[in-house]
């Protein structure tokens, strides 16, 4: 009897490490990492021909640019974090795999995603956080800055 296996019509990485708190002395190693795994993703999903690739980008690839408001027909081209940096070298490696071998991908580019299980360093939960003790919060940009945010469940 033949062993059959089900392959998945699309994939859908939505993970990386969001280079919070970094190390000194670690973030080549955690630039190196984030596009390894996703490389493997790609090469994963040409080897094994999939319906679609949708994976996780992120809104911070925007990084230095002023116009506003963002769009995807706006140039990424000067991200300033390591995260935003690793992240649009992914959607660059999407693209170049989209071009090369046909694979159909789509990157999407969530603002501040947040959750049950979010990071404890979040401004939400931070501001929340002070305010229950009573403590003040921080403002910047004289409190005139603006975030927009993701639901986990939205995603």
């Amino acid at each position: 009897m033949a062993i059959q296996f089900e392959y998945p019509e699309g994939a859908t990485p939505l993970d990386a490490d969001e280079a919070v708190g970094l190390i000194p002395g670690h973030i080549a190693n955690q630039a190196q990492l984030n596009e390894w795994e996703f490389a493997n993703v790609l090469e994963g999903c040409r080897r094994q021909p999939i319906g679609h690739l949708v994976f996780a980008s992120s809104s911070s690839v925007y990084g230095a640019s002023a116009r506003l408001p963002y769009s995807t027909h706006v140039p990424a081209d000067h991200p300033i974090s390591l995260y935003a940096a690793t992240k649009r070298a992914g959607e660059l490696l999407a693209h170049s795999y989209s071009a090369m071998f046909g694979l159909p991908a789509t990157g999407l580019r969530f603002f501040t995603v947040y959750g049950p299980w979010g990071r404890p360093d979040m401004a939400m939960f931070e501001f929340t956080r002070r305010i229950l003790a009573g403590e003040p919060i921080d403002l910047y940009y004289h409190g005139q800055a603006r975030r927009d945010f993701t639901y986990v469940d939205d995603v």
